[in-house]
């Protein structure tokens, strides 16, 4: 299963997750895994779409391990990241899951050459925090409909990981 494989404890290490079900369940899923151990997990929640007390129900054992950062759209990448490290120095937490990271990047309002420009920023960012021990895992949904120019972000973000699961891009080459 796709969770599985990904909640494998690989000390700084960037990981990116691909799911074609609800970002939402896979969050949920995701983040039991990752405190099954009992060490706490800072969550970036990027699209709005995290809810603790659903977690906190179906995986108890999470109560008091997770610790949320939401990130609004109003909020710039710089502002989020100083916010993510000041609860991460806070915490000590080793694990981080970002979810829905690429999501504001595919807003049309969003210039195509700001959103890559803007997507290289938060690679070396990821990059940087995992060269530093951090566990880092980025749960995207995978995205369909007409992407245009703006088709390349999640690959180019899969092609920065250590890891990446569920990729639509190595179903796409397999043949059928």
């Amino acid at each position: 299963m796709m969770i599985e494989t990904m909640t494998t404890s690989m000390p700084g290490q960037l990981r990116v997750c691909i799911t074609d079900r609800s970002i939402e369940d896979s969050a949920l899923e995701l983040s039991a895994s990752l405190t099954e151990e009992g060490e706490p997990l800072l969550i970036l929640d990027a699209c709005g779409c995290f809810e603790p007390s659903r977690v906190s129900r179906c995986a108890p054992h999470s109560t008091g391990l997770l610790h949320i950062l939401r990130a609004s759209t109003v909020d710039s990448y710089s502002e989020i990241w100083s916010r993510l490290q000041a609860i991460q120095r806070d915490l000590q937490a080793r694990q981080i899951l970002v979810v829905g990271l690429l999501d504001r990047l595919y807003d049309p309002e969003i210039l195509t050459r700001e959103a890559s420009r803007t997507l290289g920023g938060i690679k070396a960012k990821l990059e940087h925090l995992a060269e530093n021990g951090f566990d880092i895992t980025v749960l995207c949904q995978s995205q369909s409909g007409q992407l245009g120019t703006r088709s390349h972000l999640l690959p180019s973000l899969c092609a920065a990981a250590d890891q990446v699961s569920g990729s639509p891009i190595t179903r796409a080459a397999q043949p059928s």
